[in-house]
């Protein structure tokens, strides 16, 4: 007898949560996300550990019904009352009619469900002319202070507010600085046809190992979670945090999910990290994230398509209008001068991979280019040099590691060392080496890492 898979996702999800900076709000938006997995569950009639609901979490559902009736009944009726909870995001919805193993109809059901995203649709709380707006949001009033989404994020952080731990008020630190990290799992879908579980008990134990992954890496640091589901994660951290929370996470997450496939098999993930001015509009900071985390995927994927291995990017925000990744590289990323092009971005940086730059190497420079007696000063003075003339920035960095080493406060056999440990090649005189057909500096990423951290410890 046939049965239907049923798939859902919502959609606009950062949108509705990063559509203001005031950070009540965003975790109010937070929260009615999370609901969304019980509204499923009201209207379906299924508990969250019915072997039928295949995945819930992180506004992603996907669940087995063995009758058309109930499917339908759960097509008319979810998306309607999502929307009237959460005002700004809407459902997109597919079903799949199959016989057999469901785990063969996973991908055609992502399909029908990428169509469905495609599809415009209309918002339960669209403005007409009469009808006066909020101007921070261009949403309908309500009352006097407030539209639909707006009252029901502030709603619904009252109801968790004295549950909070973090001071919302203070994650930057004494820069002012934030950073948004966006982190998803890496080949899903190729693994999940050759599960050897249900389904269902691999969605549960995986949604499981992230928020443990996520525990583990978080300790004391200063941060919130805002998405946090499946493989799924979004974090408004720290800035000062935000490059060790977001390497700790890539590893504790290997780590637990080996405890699901075996000690032989793991799942990785890759990360983007934004960091901003803590008033730069989050949703911008998000979107590059995510450009960022798919940029690392991309390259990743090169290596590996079978096992993409984990990595990172980041990226620190400095201009006032938002750009795409692409702009970035080009406008702030590569300089030119008469006999060179040379790129900036020198990541991604890798969890553990043999011939890349790693996570843990780079901090370890980062750190180096802040001990006393650092010419980090001076190298940035050679950066602007590279624009005018090759052979001029030649002679300055020649120029800047003997007054360095005159100085006698700075060990230049270290942190030739510590250099060629990051990249093979790479030394105090030679800064710029060929790395992924490309002419790059990794100066540029530990300048970043220098502007967005305080002095609060180390990178």
């Amino acid at each position: 007898m046939s049965k239907y898979l049923y798939g859902a996702s919502v959609q606009g999800i950062q949108e509705f949560i990063f559509a203001t900076n005031k950070l009540q709000e965003i975790v109010g938006a937070s929260e009615i996300v999370k609901s969304v997995a019980n509204e499923f569950e009201k209207i379906s009639g299924y508990k969250n550990n019915d072997s039928r609901i295949l995945l819930n979490a992180a506004g992603n559902i996907k669940a087995v019904f063995d009758t058309r009736q109930s499917c339908e009944k759960v097509v008319l009726e979810f998306e309607k009352m999502v929307q009237q909870k959460a005002y700004g995001i809407t459902i997109s919805q597919a079903v799949v009619k199959f016989d057999g193993d469901v785990k063969n109809f996973i991908n055609e059901l992502e399909k029908r469900l990428k169509t469905q995203r495609n599809k415009p649709t209309l918002p339960l709380d669209i403005s007409i002319n009469l009808m006066k707006l909020n101007p921070s949001t261009a949403k309908p009033l309500i009352n006097i202070n407030s539209d639909k989404a707006t009252f029901s994020k502030l709603e619904a952080y009252k109801s968790i507010e004295n549950k909070e731990n973090t001071n919302l008020q203070k994650l930057s630190n004494e820069k002012n600085k934030i950073a948004v990290i966006h982190v998803d799992g890496n080949n899903l879908g190729q693994l999940i046809p050759n599960l050897n579980m249900p389904l269902s008990e691999f969605s549960q134990k995986l949604d499981s190992a992230t928020k443990e992954a996520f525990k583990i890496a978080k300790g004391a640091k200063k941060l919130r979670e805002v998405i946090l589901g499946g493989d799924d994660v979004t974090v408004i951290c720290n800035a000062n945090d935000a490059l060790s929370f977001t390497k700790e996470f890539l590893y504790n997450f290997e780590e637990e999910t080996k405890k699901i496939l075996g000690k032989d098999k793991k799942l990785t993930a890759c990360a983007g990290i934004a960091y901003s001015n803590e008033k730069y509009p989050f949703h911008y900071a998000v979107n590059l994230a995510e450009t960022l985390c798919a940029a690392a995927k991309k390259h990743s994927k090169n290596i590996n398509k079978e096992l993409s291995p984990s990595s990172l990017m980041f990226h620190n925000i400095q201009s006032s209008n938002f750009q795409s990744w692409d702009k970035f590289v080009k406008d702030e990323l590569t300089i030119k001068n008469e006999q060179k092009t040379i790129r900036c971005d020198f990541g991604p940086y890798y969890l553990n991979e043999p011939n890349q730059a790693l996570i843990d190497k780079l901090q370890v420079v980062a750190n180096s280019y802040k001990c006393n007696g650092n010419p980090m000063a001076r190298l940035r003075n050679w950066m602007s040099q590279l624009y005018k003339s090759n052979t001029m920035a030649i002679n300055l960095l020649q120029r800047i590691n003997e007054v360095t080493e005159q100085s006698g406060k700075w060990n230049k056999t270290i942190m030739d060392e510590n250099l060629k440990n990051l990249y093979s090649n790479l030394s105090s005189e030679k800064l710029i080496i060929s790395k992924d057909g490309l002419e790059k500096t990794p100066i540029y990423d530990i300048h970043q890492l220098h502007s967005v951290t305080d002095n609060q410890g180390v990178i």
